[in-house]
This record gives C-alpha cells, sequence and structure tokens, in this order.
C-alpha cells in the first residue's frame, strides 16, 4: 500500500505557491480577437515588467482544470485518498465514539437515552475531532474531486461536527453532499435532485451490489449522508422535515438494504425523543435484528424491554431482557436486565416479591455481582416497599454502606430512603435525605426538579409540623385541672431525670466495653507477628499506648462529658422545658423564634420548671392558638403550591375547619378547597364548599371569582385590553379627570366582569371617592372612609393592595391634622415684579412661625425651673428663653422611681483632633432623611466647593441615624460649619422637617470612635451641652 500511495503522491503539483494562472487555449483566444498568444494584463505593477500572479486555489481545483481523468488517474487518486487520510480519520473517528461513556453510569431505572451520549452532555474530545474534520479536509483538498472517496471524506467531517455539537455546519456538510454528488446523466447540465422511479420518488444513489464482486464494491456515502442529515434535524427539533425525509427513504426504490436497519434506527430515535413511545416499538425491533453493533443492539434491546414494561406487557419485557442477556453486554447492563426480570415478576399479577427477592439475595453471594452489591440491596428495599417499610428502609441503609463509585446508585439509594420518609410525613428525615441526594445527583437527573423542591420545601413544611405539635401539647397541658397538671409534669420531671440517668449508665457502660474490646483486639494483633506493631502498652502511637488512651479518655469526659458520636459534638446538647414537654419535637427552621429558655439540666427539671413554658394566661394561651392557626394555614399553601400534592393540602384544609371554624381566613380557606377539590375530579365536594363560599361570604373576591371566573382564566387578548382600560382610568385619575376613570371602570365591569385587575380597579375607585370627597369634615356618614374599608375588608389576604389601602386609611384618620397643617403654610414671593417662577416662591411652614407664649409670671417665679426639661431643650437647639415657659411640678419621691446612675463617659476635648458634624434625626421618615441627605449635598457642593465637605447618613442604633459632616481640620473649622448650617437648616435646607425633630452637635473624631462603641448618645449629648456655648 506504500508504494502505490507514494507514487499517487508524486502526481500531486510539488510548487503550488509559484504557479501562475494558465488559461485554456480557447479561452485565451475568445479574450484576445486579433490573435495574439498573449493576453495584456489589467494592472502593470513596473514599467516593462509583467508580475506572475499567485495561485491560490487548491490542488484539487487545479487538477480538475488540468488533469483529464482516465482509469490510470483513478485508480492511484482513489488508492491515496482511501488509505492515506480517509482511512486514518475514520479509524480515530470510530475510536473517539467507541471510548465516549456518560462516565459510565446510566440510570437503569428510567427510559435510557437511545444513544450513550446526549448534545447536552457530550464527553467527547474536541481536540480528537477536529483532528479527524483536519484529516477529511486535507484529503479533500489535495486529491482529485472526482473520486470516488472524496464524499465518504465530507461524510466523516460532518459527522465529527455533529459528535462536537456543531449541528449547523454538520447539515451543511450533509447538505451539501446530497447536492453536489448527486447522480446526473452526461447530457444535463445541472443535477436534478429526485426522479419518478416507479411512481416513486427517488433521491437515493443506486448501489451495484449485484454479482461476485458486488459486496466489495464501493458503497455511495451518500446515501449515508441522507441518515445523518436526518440525525441532525432530529438533534435541532426540526421533527417535520425529519418525517418528510425519512418517508421518501423509506418507499425510495433506489435506497440500499444495507441502511434499512439504520433508517429504522433513525425512525425509532424520532419516535423516542418526542415521547411517542407505542410508534417506537416497532422501528426498534427491526433496528435491533438488522443491526451489526453488539453494543448498539444490547441497548437497543434493553429500551425495547423498558418500553415493553410501560405497555403493560411484562411476559414480553421479561423475554426482551432474557434476550439482552444472551447478548452478553457489558457487566452493568446484565445486571440491570437480571433486577428488572426480578422487578416484573415481583409486579405482575400473581407474582410474589418474596420470591425475587429471594433470587436478588441469591445474587448477592455470587462473585461476579459483588461490584454490584449497592444495586442489588436497593432493589430488595425497593421491591420490600410499601408492605414492609423498615425492611426496605434497612436494606437501604446496607447499600449506602457497601463500597462503590456508582454515583447514580447512590443517588438512588439516597432518594429511595428520603421518599420512604416523605411518606410517613417524617419531613425531618426526609429534608436530610433530599440533601444528600442533591449533592450527589447530576444535572440530568431524571427527578432533579422534585429533589430540589423537596429540599427546599421540606424544611418549612417540618417547621410547621413541629409548630403545630408543640402549641398543641402545651394548651392540652394548660387546660388541664390545675391538681392534674402537677401530678402530670411531677410524673414527665420524673421520667426524664430516669431516662438521663439511665442514658449516663449506658454511656458509661459503653466506653468502658470498648476500651476492653480496644486492649483485646491489640492482644489479637500482638499475636500477628509481622502483621502488625507489637502493643506493649508503651507504644510511641498514642492509639497503641493504652495508658494514653485511659488517659485521654478520662481527661475528655472530665471536661465534655458523656457526649454522642454525632456531628458537631462541641455545640451544646439541646434541651428546654418546653422541649421536652412537646414530645422532644423538632425545632422551628424557617419560622420567627422567640427566646430560648435557659438549659435546664435533666437532675434539676421539677414540675415548676417544666410549668414555666405553658400558656397558663389568657394572653399566652391567645397567642399560642394565633400560632397555630396561621401554621395550619401556611402549610396547606405549602402542600400544594410548592409539594404540589393536593391530597395533603385537603386533608390539611378540612382539619383546620374541624379545629377552628371560625379561622380569620375561612374564606380563602373555603375557596382553595373548591378548587383543589374540582381539579381532583370531586365535584360533589367542590359544589358544597363553592355554595358555603356564595351563600356565606358573598361579599368576598372569592365569590367574585366564582361567579365570573379566576384571575388567571383569561386568554391573552383581554388581558391585554383590560390593562390598557386601567392604564388609561389611572392616567385620567392622575390627571384630574375623576369622571373619565369612573366611566373606564364601569366600562371595564360592564364587558369584562370580574377581572385579573380587579383589585387595583377597586382601590382605583376608592381614590376617586377620597378625591371627590369634599365635605368630609361636616359628613356623618364617613363616605371616604367606608370605601377605603370596603377594599381593606374585601382584600384582606391580598398583601399589596391591602397594605396600599391602609395607608391611604392612616391619612384619612389624620385628615383634620393635615388639613390644619397645610392651613397654616405662608407662600412667600419676591416683589420684583418678575413672573411667578418656582424660584421665586417660597414656603414657610407652620412650626417656622413663632407661636406667643403666655406664661404666669407670679406663678412662674414662685415655682423652680425644671433643670431637666431646660437641658433637653438646649440639647434639641431651641432657644432658652430667660423665664421658662410652662412650670411643671417636680413629682414626689414615691411617684418617681430611683433609677441608679449612669456611668459617666470618658468623653475629651482635643481641639486639634480631626472633627465632624453630626444632625441627628427623632421620630423622621426614611424620605425626609434621604430628603435632607441630598438637600445638604447640594447645599455643600454650592456654598463649600473648596472644601470638599462630605456628608452621607449614619445608623448609630435602629432608632439612632445621623448624617455626619466631614472632615474639619480642627474645632475651629466645624463650629464655624454648626453655625452656618444651624440657622440655615430649618429655613433654606429642610424646612419640612421640624426643628425639634432633630439635634446638631461637633465631635471629634477620637470621641466619635469611642461614641459609636458605646452608643451613649444621650451622655454626649450632655458633654456637647456642658462644654460648648452654641447659643
Amino acid at each position: 500500500m506504500g508504494i502505490p500511495a507514494a507514487w499517487a503522491q508524486i502526481q500531486q503539483p510539488q510548487n503550488r505557491n509559484q504557479q501562475t494562472v494558465i488559461r485554456p487555449q480557447n479561452q485565451s483566444q475568445k479574450s484576445n480577437p486579433q490573435g495574439n498568444t498573449q493576453g495584456k494584463p489589467l494592472f502593470q505593477l513596473g514599467a516593462g515588467n509583467n508580475t506572475k500572479v499567485q495561485d491560490r486555489r487548491t490542488p484539487a481545483e487545479i487538477m480538475l482544470e488540468k488533469k483529464r481523468w482516465t482509469l490510470y488517474r483513478a485508480f492511484w487518486q482513489n488508492l491515496a485518498t482511501r488509505y492515506n487520510y480517509y482511512f486514518h480519520a475514520r479509524t480515530k473517528l470510530n475510536k473517539v465514539v467507541r471510548t465516549v461513556n456518560r462516565q459510565g453510569q446510566d440510570n437503569y431505572n428510567v427510559l435510557l437515552p437511545f444513544y450513550p451520549f446526549t448534545m447536552q452532555n457530550q464527553s467527547f474530545s474536541k481536540k480528537e475531532l477536529d483532528s479527524v474534520v483536519e484529516k477529511a479536509s486535507t484529503g479533500i483538498q489535495l486529491h482529485d474531486p472526482r473520486g470516488k472517496w472524496i464524499p465518504d471524506c465530507y461524510v466523516l467531517m460532518g459527522r465529527a461536527y455533529f459528535y462536537e455539537g456543531d449541528l449547523d455546519n454538520a447539515n451543511k456538510t450533509f447538505q451539501f453532499v446530497n447536492i453536489a454528488f448527486a447522480p446526473k446523466n452526461k447530457k444535463e447540465y445541472k443535477t436534478v435532485i429526485g426522479s419518478a422511479e416507479n411512481d416513486h420518488i427517488s433521491v437515493a444513489t443506486k448501489e451495484k451490489t449485484k454479482g461476485i464482486l458486488g459486496p466489495f464494491r464501493h458503497k455511495s456515502a451518500r446515501n449515508d449522508a441522507f441518515l445523518w442529515r436526518a440525525r441532525t434535524l432530529l438533534e435541532q427539533k426540526e421533527f417535520d422535515e425529519v418525517q418528510a425525509l425519512l418517508n421518501v427513504l423509506h418507499n425510495d426504490p433506489k435506497f440500499p438494504k444495507r441502511l434499512e436497519g439504520s433508517l429504522a434506527e433513525v425512525r425509532a430515535y424520532g419516535n423516542y425523543i418526542q415521547g411517542r413511545y407505542p410508534e417506537t416499538i416497532e422501528p426498534l425491533q427491526i433496528a435491533i435484528d438488522k443491526s451489526r453493533d453488539k453494543v448498539a443492539k444490547a441497548r437497543m434491546s434493553f429500551i425495547l424491554g423498558q418500553l415493553l414494561a410501560m405497555q403493560n406487557r411484562p411476559d414480553s419485557a421479561i423475554e426482551q431482557f432474557r434476550e439482552v442477556i444472551a447478548q452478553r453486554p457489558d457487566p452493568m447492563m446484565d445486571f440491570q436486565a437480571r433486577i428488572q426480570i426480578a422487578k416484573l415478576n415481583a409486579a405482575r399479577e400473581n407474582g410474589d416479591p418474596t420470591k425475587s427477592i429471594e433470587g436478588l439475595r441469591h445474587m448477592l453471594r455470587k462473585e461476579r455481582f459483588h461490584p454490584y452489591r449497592d444495586g442489588i440491596l436497593y432493589t430488595m428495599g425497593m421491591l420490600s416497599y410499601p408492605k414492609d417499610a423498615d425492611a426496605a428502609q434497612a436494606y437501604m441503609q446496607k447499600s449506602l454502606k457497601e463500597p462503590s463509585n456508582n454515583l447514580v446508585q447512590r443517588t438512588l439509594t439516597y432518594k429511595g430512603i428520603a421518599d420512604i420518609y416523605y411518606d410517613q410525613r417524617n419531613y425531618l428525615e426526609a429534608k436530610k435525605y433530599y440533601d444528600s441526594t442533591a449533592g450527589v445527583m447530576t444535572n440530568d437527573f431524571a427527578d432533579a426538579a422534585v429533589v430540589t423542591t423537596r429540599k427546599n420545601v421540606l424544611g418549612d413544611v417540618a417547621a410547621r409540623v413541629a409548630l403545630i405539635h408543640r402549641e398543641d401539647s402545651l394548651q392540652r397541658i394548660a387546660m388541664m385541672p390545675e391538681s392534674d397538671r402537677n401530678i402530670y409534669l411531677s410524673k414527665l420531671a420524673g421520667t426524664i431525670k430516669k431516662e438521663a440517668a439511665d442514658k449516663k449508665k449506658a454511656d458509661a457502660k459503653n466506653a468502658s466495653n470498648s476500651s476492653n474490646n480496644v486492649a483485646f483486639g491489640s492482644s489479637l494483633m500482638g499475636n500477628a507477628a509481622g502483621f502488625a506493631p507489637q502493643n506493649d502498652g508503651n507504644g510511641d502511637w498514642y492509639f497503641y499506648n493504652q495508658a494514653a488512651k485511659s488517659s485521654g479518655y478520662s481527661e475528655f469526659k472530665r471536661r465534655w462529658g458523656n457526649r454522642q458520636l454525632a456531628d458537631n459534638w462541641r455545640r451544646s446538647q439541646p434541651s428546654g422545658n418546653n422541649a421536652n414537654i412537646a414530645n422532644n419535637g423538632p425545632a422551628m427552621l424557617n419560622a420567627p423564634t422567640e427566646q430560648a429558655p435557659a438549659t435546664v439540666s435533666p437532675d434539676s427539671i421539677t414540675a415548676e420548671t417544666l410549668a414555666q413554658g405553658l400558656p397558663l394566661t389568657k394572653e399566652k394561651f391567645d397567642i399560642s392558638r394565633t400560632k397555630c392557626q396561621d401554621a395550619w394555614f401556611e402549610l396547606g399553601k405549602l402542600y400544594y403550591d410548592k409539594l404540589e400534592n393536593a391530597k395533603l393540602a385537603i386533608e390539611t384544609y378540612d382539619s383546620l375547619l374541624y379545629i377552628y371554624p371560625n379561622h380569620p381566613q375561612k374564606p380563602e380557606v373555603l375557596y382553595s378547597l373548591y378548587v383543589w377539590n374540582g381539579k381532583l375530579g370531586r365535584n360533589d365536594i367542590a359544589n358544597r364548599y363553592k355554595n358555603q363560599v356564595l351563600n356565606d361570604y358573598a361579599q368576598t373576591n372569592f365569590a367574585d371569582y366564582i361567579r365570573f371566573g379566576a384571575l388567571k382564566d383569561i386568554d391573552a387578548g383581554k388581558k391585554k385590553a383590560i390593562s390598557q382600560a386601567y392604564d388609561s382610568a389611572y392616567t385620567a385619575f392622575r390627571n384630574g379627570n375623576y369622571d373619565a376613570a369612573i366611566a373606564m371602570r364601569a366600562m371595564v365591569d360592564s364587558v369584562y366582569g370580574v377581572n385579573y385587575l380587579q383589585p387595583k380597579f377597586d382601590l382605583l375607585q376608592a381614590m376617586v371617592t377620597v378625591k371627590t370627597d369634599t365635605s368630609f369634615a361636616t359628613d356623618t356618614t364617613m363616605r371616604s372612609v367606608r370605601a377605603v374599608q370596603y377594599v381593606l375588608n374585601k382584600y384582606a389576604s391580598d398583601e399589596a393592595i391591602h397594605s396600599q389601602a391602609q395607608a391611604l386609611m392612616d391619612v384619612l384618620n389624620k385628615r383634620k391634622e393635615i388639613y390644619n397643617y397645610l392651613a397654616q403654610l405662608e407662600i412667600q414671593k419676591t416683589s420684583n415684579g418678575g413672573a411667578a417662577l418656582d424660584e421665586n416662591i417660597s414656603i414657610r411652614y407652620p412650626w417656622q412661625n413663632p407661636q406667643p407664649s403666655l406664661t404666669d409670671k407670679v406663678n412662674t417665679a414662685k415655682t423652680k425651673a425644671d433643670s431637666i426639661k431646660v437641658a433637653s431643650n438646649v440639647t434639641a437647639n431651641t432657644p432658652v428663653l430667660n423665664t421658662v415657659a410652662a412650670a411643671v411640678a417636680p413629682p414626689t419621691p414615691e411617684a418617681l422611681p430611683i433609677a441608679p446612675p449612669k456611668p459617666l463617659t470618658p468623653y475629651k476635648l482635643d481641639v486639634n483632633n480631626p472633627f465632624f458634624v453630626v444632625l441627628s434625626f427623632q421620630r423622621v421618615s426614611k424620605d425626609l432623611m434621604d430628603e435632607g441627605l441630598n438637600q445638604f449635598t447640594r447645599y455643600n457642593a454650592n456654598k463649600h466647593a473648596a472644601d470638599k465637605i462630605e456628608v452621607g447618613s449614619f445608623v448609630l442604633t435602629p432608632n439612632d441615624i445621623m448624617l455626619i459632616f466631614r472632615l474639619f481640620p480642627n474645632e475651629d473649622k466645624a463650629l464655624e460649619y454648626f453655625d452656618e448650617i444651624r440657622d440655615a437648616a430649618s429655613a433654606n435646607i429642610i424646612p419640612r422637617i421640624k426643628p425639634a425633630d432633630y439635634s446638631m452637635f461637633v465631635i471629634s473624631r477620637d470621641n466619635f470612635i469611642l461614641l459609636n462603641s458605646t452608643k451613649d448618645l444621650a451622655g454626649y449629648r450632655k458633654f456637647f451641652t456642658d462644654n460648648y456655648v452654641t447659643q
């Protein structure tokens, strides 16, 4: 093979870079009618010099133009193309495909992927596939395009693109092969794809298979390209185009019989990925019968067995799995086929799970199934459940203890245990195992979404269940007669003490046995000379030195006590009064927590300590009852909305109505029961709840949902029209056109009835009522209040609407106060005669007008001034009058409790230390604080641009929020800025904030650090007042 190949390479041009373009003679004569043998160049780059033009064509293009296609040339070109390029490229591609795997692990409990790879989870080597593309492309460019192995090289390139996931290039490559290498007659000017053949459309290339040499003849790669293009289109979800192409190929009389199995395989694959499983069975059987690939045949046979089992044909499925075993596949598939047979035997009509479990137990004893013991034990557990849940869990726990690298099997085992706990409603344990499942599962795990949802939600579910159990137990004990309750608590305290004592004895016994076992084991090891270190009690290693071990154990027990072997053992052991009373229920995970009671040693627990956590007063009992009501309501929502378990949700709400027949959310509970029972087909029960909502709660929005349809039952067109109508109504309201807003709302009600924006329309109606109600001062019917209260009552469960309506109600309650406030505003205009621009108008707020102070001079002179009140006035930066405005009689010593004096804060004066100016807010909304920050930023930019004074907010405590102005080099600079903004703040900078709602002071950097540490704002205000004169 080497000599002919080398000889063929000699036929290629040796110096391609220096060749010039040589035109055929006929073309030269046409372009030069005067008979010149050489045409003039279009451009002359040098005087008298004809520059040679570089030929950038590939050798294949040059050979197509210069070389005649003879038998001799065809032989050598085909030989070199096949064995120098196509052979090596195909060998490398087949090697890559054979070694591809999905990390050697498939989930055989669900339908297998049709191929051991997917476009989403590929494990091909891109470097190797690029090498295939490069080698095939080189073979195409260096050899004559008329060779018969050129289409095969193109198909190899397309397959490499396909395995890389580059579906666009793969599709274009296969399509090029189908068009460029289509057969055509010599007389045809261009190729015509498709022809009429015996009343059938034919697009395939006919292959010569007759005669002795027929099987050895070259097969047309164009026919393979049709099937590969179909697979590419399937990955691109072009199912209609694929179906049309496969139908044409199926009826094509020229389509070769050698590809009938591949055609059936592609048809089966197309139906399989679309979920059309019944239609997959027939073409899959044909593909299995005609397949020559043992690995692919075994995989398709296993999939066929799964499909037959899914179609309730257990006998045919068992027979198919036995055929899989007869094909001697890889050990994993052989084992899984036996497992599927055991499952089908147990699940059939007269099947006995015990016999299947015995058969699996027999497999455990065989050496060749030792690597799959974890899967066998898992299957035994699945066959035991739900008849024997304890045995099922025992088998699965043994499966987890088996050493294995099969993460898919470990994922299934964790999920199996979690599912058992979930069915038993042991949600805390279920959550633990779902967490473990999520930690080892892959992204393509079939139940990944279910595992993730339950992992995230079961903590909330367990919290609600634990709260219900705990509060119910506390309420039941609290409702006992006092004598019975004391007897019960005394017995419970005695039981707790006895259990603690028994546990302490057991721990001590276990520790003693453990020490003896170690010594016994060490003696055994010592007898095995040459296999273990000799233990004479004085070994260098700690665990070989019994004296050191004994001393360490005693020291650990003295310091830490008897500790269970568990993670995070250094944390304090959980105990408490309520936990002991409530059957040791789990603590709340994602619910509001209360301050835990002090930990009490089990030896010190008495009836009195247990009684401290009981709701014995009416207030505590009502709080406990409210907690239970909320927990039941939230639990039903979690079951239905998060876990999608309608049966558990219905059961929860039925229990809620039985325990709390007057639940605050009863309309919503009844409506939910109506919807959920309707979805389960329980129409009689659903109608009962429906009538109850309509008769007893006709004025609620839930009754409107039943009458006119739920808010979600609306098509996109109506939804868009309603949204546009609401936007128009709200725009009219904003523009003050209240009649238009009401008319738009009435139009929507008449055309669409109750709609998905009904809550917003009702709130808009109330806002219009408030805006148009001008007689609120003398209106005894409270028209505005009733309109808003209607929205509050109707949408009590709609948090967004309810919060906005409540804010509106709060404003209405303060309407008179706001009216008086606005009436005292003074608008001042400049008197320059110009236009009334915004910057020429200022507002003087009511608190900026000094109020007359009427004092009783006679009584004032007789009463001693209240020093505390004077100090507070100075701290608030308000003017101190020479006479006290109002004298307050000091309280008597009996009425005034004596408080311990606060420690003095060691603030110090340091004039050279950098200083801050601070504005401290009191009872000011966040919006006004933000406005003040912005106003001071603008003020500093205009007045102190060169000083670069920065202003920012600072939270000392949740109730003490400040604006910090920094940084001043010394005390004098800070006081100058302090005096400047103190006068300008209330007049021009922040006039909307009352001066009584903020105070100002200066503070050095060291004192500010101390203030931030102690949080003693009152102490520093006193220090500031005593040491600085600011008036």
